[in-house]
């Protein structure tokens, strides 16, 4: 039948092939991963690395910062990389601008969209800007003081200056600074709970992510670290909402549920910190495991491929599929044609070119018509991370003696993630779809149109033109509709903490994270305890395998 087809068509074939090569030119929308996202990248991996200072290295380039749609991305990742190295005094620097520059280009809270061209990251992103900037003012609080710290000049390719170079010298705090340190912590713990508030505010009842039971349990400790009844009081009512929040969070995620029994013996620790008559000599350790996987897109397509998605046989599929395409190549050449570019080329380049979508070439021709031609909804997504992880820390003394405690995972940032991400699918699906519909029915009905007058002139080379016309409308509609997966993808992957109490001097401490996939260890080296009432101890370890063990690749639907 194919052969019979092209036999009708040889007569014209010289016109019709120049005209299908010019559609398959068209077509062909590829291209590499632009230099900023080459550096990101670069940045990403020296960071799994624990290579800092490459990471930061790869961060000031003038390929990334004269990119503004990469300015939230830049801060981020400066930030994490600073608190890394033990920079407080930096990172708060850059979580600063990092804030500023969300607030600016969203106008409010409810401005946190997936599809515009302005990254402002999204509700979790901006939630813990705030959790890494009462850590760093606790820090330095703590400390006492900063070390020395600079940042670079960065010149564009013609040797323009962006960004001039700023240094900042090493300081002990006095008294007040220090008391200025931790009123800023806790002015961010209100920050944080209105940033929850105005999310209440502008979501209502839906359920996308609106509170934290960790910033509960991080505002009970610092505000119970100070000498006021005030703040003791404020502690122990933090402690109940976090109960209360845990109840709720633990039936909807489950790697909370399975954390519950030991957040709720954190919680007894903390509120007995609070109470007690003599102020406790106790620690709050925080561990940061892992990084957060990059979004990817999750595809809804309607075309031709909707036809066969219930034949589960692929051969079956396959065959079926050859067949409709045979009788469409004898009743419509030379929409077979244009069909059959628009498959291979949607086979060959596999959908997108985005670095962080790695969906791959489809696995059936009609997934590649429809990647080419068909109706498209997309919407970012992150997989479910494996629940039953388990973070443990060895404490080893000087004379060989092991304390071992269970640290519960008080934040689940993946998790939090893939549950705010599917709820927020789940509501929006309907209008982007009527949104994207309304686009695809105004460029198909003018095409249609244009093709039936086109087919009674028996012009077929306008025909293949009027196709090539919506092909590239098409495209434009997708690329116009794309979610944005730009992300802050050294966030870490979980938080686990406890309260240490009763354990004083120097320890070997050692981090065992474990799940179904196998366990690692790693060594942190010396662990000093014992300091007093607000000292924190913070660890962060980037790269854990383990915790992207599972990872797979998009799925489209």
């Amino acid at each position: 039948m194919v052969i019979t087809a092209l036999k009708r068509f040889r007569a014209r074939r010289f016109n019709h092939l120049r005209a299908l090569f010019t559609l398959s030119i068209a077509i062909v929308v590829t291209g590499c991963a632009s230099a900023d996202l080459a550096k990101m990248r670069e940045s990403r991996t020296s960071f799994l690395a624990s290579d800092f200072a490459g990471a930061e290295r790869a961060l000031y380039s003038p390929e990334v910062f004269s990119n503004k749609q990469n300015r939230l991305q830049h801060f981020l990742m400066l930030s994490t990389i600073a608190m890394s190295e033990g920079a407080f005094e930096k990172a708060a620097y850059f979580l600063q601008k990092s804030r500023d520059w969300s607030n600016q280009v969203r106008s409010d809270h409810a401005g946190f969209e997936w599809f515009e061209s302005n990254y402002g990251g999204n509700p979790i992103e901006y939630s813990y800007i705030h959790h890494f900037l009462v850590l760093s003012y606790q820090l330095l609080a703590d400390a006492g003081g900063t070390p020395a710290w600079s940042t670079p000049e960065i010149k564009d390719e013609k040797g323009n200056v962006l960004v001039v170079a700023q240094g900042f010298p090493a300081k002990t705090y006095s008294p007040k600074e220090i008391a200025d340190l931790r009123l800023k912590a806790r002015s961010e713990l209100m920050a944080w709970d209105s940033h929850f508030e105005n999310l209440k505010r502008s979501f209502g009842s839906e359920p996308y992510y609106r509170d934290d039971v960790w910033a509960k349990l991080l505002a009970s400790y610092v505000h119970g670290s100070s000498d006021s009844n005030a703040e003791k009081r404020t502690a122990e009512l933090l402690i109940d909402q976090a109960i209360e929040q845990l109840k709720q969070d633990s039936s909807e995620m489950t790697t909370l549920g399975n954390n519950r029994e030991q957040i709720e013996k954190l919680s007894v620790k903390l509120k007995s910190r609070v109470i007690a008559k003599k102020k406790q000599e106790g620690n709050l350790f925080v561990c940061e495991a892992g990084v957060i996987d990059r979004y990817k897109i999750q595809k809804y397509h309607l075309g031709i491929s909707t036809l066969f998605k219930g034949i589960q046989d692929p051969m079956l599929r396959a065959q079926l599929e050859m067949l409709g395409f045979q009788i469409l190549m004898h009743y419509a050449p030379e929409f077979g044609l244009t069909v059959y570019a628009g498959g291979v080329i949607g086979a060959l380049g596999g959908g997108d070119s985005d670095e962080s979508d790695e969906e791959g070439p489809p696995k059936f021709f009609t997934d590649a018509i429809d990647s080419s031609l068909g109706f498209l909804i997309s919407f970012p997504t992150i997989r479910k991370p494996d629940a039953t992880t388990k973070v443990e820390l060895e404490l080893i003394s000087a004379d060989g003696k092991n304390f071992n405690f269970n640290l519960p995972i008080v934040s689940p940032l993946q998790e939090l993630l893939s549950h705010d991400l599917k709820a927020r699918e789940k509501k929006e699906m309907l209008s982007r779809g009527m949104k994207i519909g309304l686009q695809y029915l105004a460029a198909l009905v003018t095409a249609v149109s244009a093709y039936q007058a086109a087919d009674r002139e028996g012009n077929g080379l306008k025909k293949l033109g009027i196709l090539a016309g919506y092909y590239l409308t098409k495209k434009a509609i997708d690329r116009a509709n794309r979610p944005d997966l730009r992300s802050w993808d050294v966030l870490p992957h979980l938080l686990a903490a406890d309260y240490l109490d009763g354990l004083k001097g120097e320890y070997q401490a050692v981090i065992k994270v474990s799940n179904s996939s196998g366990s690692e260890k790693v060594n942190l080296g010396p662990m000093m305890l014992g300091k007093g009432g607000s000292g924190l101890i913070w660890k962060r370890i980037p790269n854990l395998p383990i915790l992207n063990a599972r990872s797979t690749k998009s799925v489209a639907h």
